[in-house]
């Protein structure tokens, strides 16, 4: 079964982890081993990087989402973010995946 990763200060990854999603938590000078680590476990299906980190990684963040087709690598808003959650988890991967990923609620 395919997991769900946030990689993120502690507090980020904190908040994901009441909601059960697994976490690492990262600073700049590690998020790139990290990341490979997490997109290279087998398990990942969808890898959360914070805004933050995700901008220390040199273009690694937009390189694994244009060039692998698992796991799907989106980047998020970190809990400190200045510009906040604009809009739900949810919405950064339906986003990206280009369909709705939401409950329908049913026929």
């Amino acid at each position: 079964m395919e997991k769900i990763y946030v990689i993120g200060d502690a507090h980020t990854v904190a908040a994901f982890r009441l909601a059960g999603v697994e976490g690492v938590v990262s600073g700049p000078d590690k998020v790139t081993g990290d990341l490979n680590a997490v997109a290279g476990a087998g398990d990942a299906g969808i890898v959360l990087v914070t805004r933050e980190l995700a901008g220390r990684a040199g273009g690694l963040v937009a390189k694994m989402s244009l060039e692998m087709t698992r796991p799907l690598v989106l980047e998020i808003p970190g809990v400190n973010d200045r510009g906040g959650f604009g809009k739900s988890v949810m919405s950064y991967i339906t986003e990206a995946l280009g369909i709705s990923v939401e409950g329908s609620g049913g026929p």
